[in-house]
């Protein structure tokens, strides 16, 4: 947490935690064969409806949207997977970004309050170049 600097604070304290990376492989993983297996679920239960208006019972019926339900998953599965693998890679790399970027801010800060503590006159330096980076960010 930042503090304002003003004469009733006149220090500039920093409180928080490690930042570390959130993204996790395997749930992502586990979230694409969870919607692969919904998805085959959802086919298998519509060809079965389906298939009871031409064939004559419902356990050939329910053994036609079982294959249907199979083959979803069999052709869907892995499309998923690959799609959640990708989509995980980016984020785990965006996320890296921003940490390091968060890293660096936090370093610069740092040194803004120790000089802030040790009153260096490049204080004025390190301030400017605070803002340009702030600034660069914005556009």
């Amino acid at each position: 947490m930042i503090q304002p600097v003003n004469a009733l604070a006149p220090k500039v304290s920093f409180k928080g935690r490690e930042l570390g990376n959130p993204v996790n492989r395997k749930m992502e993983r586990r979230l694409a064969i969870m919607n692969a297996g919904g998805l085959s679920v959802v086919t298998g239960a519509v060809t079965t409806a389906v298939g009871r208006s031409f064939t004559s019972s419902w356990k050939r019926a329910g053994l036609i949207g079982l294959g249907a339900g199979i083959l979803t998953m069999v052709f869907i599965c892995p499309r998923f997977m690959y799609r959640a693998g990708i989509k995980s890679y980016a984020k785990e790399k965006e996320m890296e970004v921003f940490t390091k970027e968060k890293e660096v801010q936090r370093k610069l800060l740092t040194d803004v309050n120790d000089a802030i503590d040790e009153h260096h006159p490049d204080l004025h330096d390190k301030i400017e170049n605070y803002a340009k980076t702030m600034n660069r960010k914005d556009d």
